[in-house]
């Protein structure tokens, strides 16, 4: 992913600074940057996407079900508290964050999804036989903080990329979709294509 890449070169190995870590860059607990909640159970809860319950419910790893209200209809960061550690969920859409996951937010989204990215979920697990990470230890997880200007070329750059990166995906969902439909039909001969002048 070309925005890790970009991370690593700014933050990790300071390729901008010249290989040096600028002084007004710091050390500061994730809580800093970014707000940390948890989710909580859903209203009702189907293994359908239907009317009555269009909304996806987010586990630790991924969509777990559908139920009929949001309880995020913001940009947030998805991972799990209980269970699954280390998967990040990108989610701006409305969906329901369930009782086993942690929700991030962050004015500095692109940014503290590569952070999240790196963390070592092992070092701050509680859990003994059912892993489990807590927002308070997640929130004082350290990170290195650069000054507002770089973070916001950053932020611009790094999000403008995964625009580009989640329309692709969209379109390349559609097209599988469209696919899906269509092939059945040509192979069925219900469609008939022989006509058509390419």
């Amino acid at each position: 992913e070309q925005v890790s890449v970009i991370y690593q070169s700014w933050f990790e190995d300071f390729e901008i600074t010249n290989g040096v870590c600028p002084a007004n860059w710091s050390y500061q607990e994730l809580s800093t940057i970014a707000d940390i909640a948890s989710g909580k159970r859903p209203p009702v809860k189907s293994d359908n996407c239907n009317e009555k319950t269009p909304i996806s419910i987010v586990g630790a790893a991924s969509v777990m079900g559908f139920t009929s209200e949001a309880n995020h209809t913001d940009k947030i960061l998805v991972t799990g508290r209980v269970g699954t550690h280390g998967v990040i969920q990108r989610f701006n859409t409305p969906c329901w964050t369930s009782d086993n996951t942690l929700v991030i937010t962050s004015p500095y989204y692109e940014f503290t999804n590569q952070i999240l990215h790196r963390i070592d979920y092992s070092s701050i697990n509680r859990g003994s036989t059912q892993p489990l990470i807590t927002q308070g230890d997640m929130k004082k997880v350290v990170v290195l903080v650069p000054d507002e200007d770089t973070l916001a070329i950053f932020e611009k750059f790094a999000g403008s990329l995964m625009a580009k990166w989640e329309a692709n995906n969209n379109e390349n969902v559609k097209l599988a979709s469209l696919r899906d439909t269509l092939l059945p039909k040509l192979m069925s001969g219900e469609l008939d294509v022989s006509n058509l002048n390419l």
